[in-house]
């Protein structure tokens, strides 16, 4: 399950500048696995909740799993970067410091 409650306009502008650029398979490629992520068959097993990242189009994560109970428990931060010329591919320079080991214009999950 992915979570978007609070970043809507975030959202909406990153698909909005993925539409312009061609690349909003991409984006919603990235968007459907972590939705999907360790499901395996058993649909709210996880929860994805998006934030707000200071990087252009990119947003952090928190994901979380259920346990007996059905209480969801963090279980991973990480990040849905998006790369591309304000950081010269994800080279680890400013102003995004990721690193990206297949650098081109894109999202990339980050953990």
């Amino acid at each position: 399950m992915l979570e978007i409650a609070g970043v809507e306009s975030e959202l909406a502008a990153a698909r909005a500048f993925a539409d312009k650029v061609g690349l909003r398979d991409d984006l919603e490629r990235q968007l459907t696995y972590l939705d999907e992520y360790a499901e395996h068959g058993d649909r709210g097993r996880t929860c994805c909740r998006l934030y707000r990242d200071f990087a252009p189009y990119s947003f952090g994560f928190v994901m979380t799993v259920r346990r007996e109970g059905g209480v969801h428990k963090t279980w991973f931060n990480g990040g849905l970067l998006f790369h591309g010329p304000h950081d010269r591919g994800g080279d680890g320079n400013e102003p995004t410091f990721a690193v990206c080991l297949t650098p081109t214009m894109g999202w990339a999950i980050h953990t």
